[in-house]
């Protein structure tokens, strides 16, 4: 009989955590939260001759889970590759930085680039930036 009592205990307050954890983690009812826009950037962080970091900060998350992209080529009128970070938004912040590897670069090349955000599934959140931005990789020394 202990054993029983036990284990309804143990899996009543499984199910308290988890249901703790879930509510946590949706926004609140009645809680909207104005339209994601660019409010610094993007601008690039650092660079090698093979790797950059992307940086730019939104004026709210969207959603707690979410991925900021960049949209990168060689050209600026073919932006066909795509880098992407998944972030977690704190909801007690009124911003959100989001900041994304490039990897793979070619050295001594100029790449150009937009951002924006968007859910896991690939929904645009908006945050998208209006104008393509450029940076040159180093050179091999």
């Amino acid at each position: 009989m202990s054993r029983l009592l036990l284990f309804v205990i143990a899996v009543s307050v499984s199910m308290v955590i988890f249901s703790v954890q879930t509510a946590s983690e949706q926004r609140p009812a009645g809680k909207k939260s104005a339209r994601m826009q660019i409010i610094k950037g993007p601008a690039l962080e650092s660079a090698t001759d093979n790797s950059a970091i992307i940086r730019w900060t939104t004026n709210t998350g969207s959603s707690l889970i979410e991925h900021s992209v960049v949209h990168y080529g060689t050209e600026p009128k073919n932006l066909n590759r795509r880098a992407e970070s998944p972030n977690r938004w704190n909801q007690s912040l009124h911003y959100m930085i989001h900041r994304v590897s490039v990897m793979n670069l070619t050295p001594g090349a100029t790449y150009y680039y937009t951002v924006e955000s968007v859910r896991g599934d690939g929904t645009p959140l908006g945050g998208r930036s209006n104008t393509i931005n450029q940076f040159t990789t180093r050179q091999h020394q």
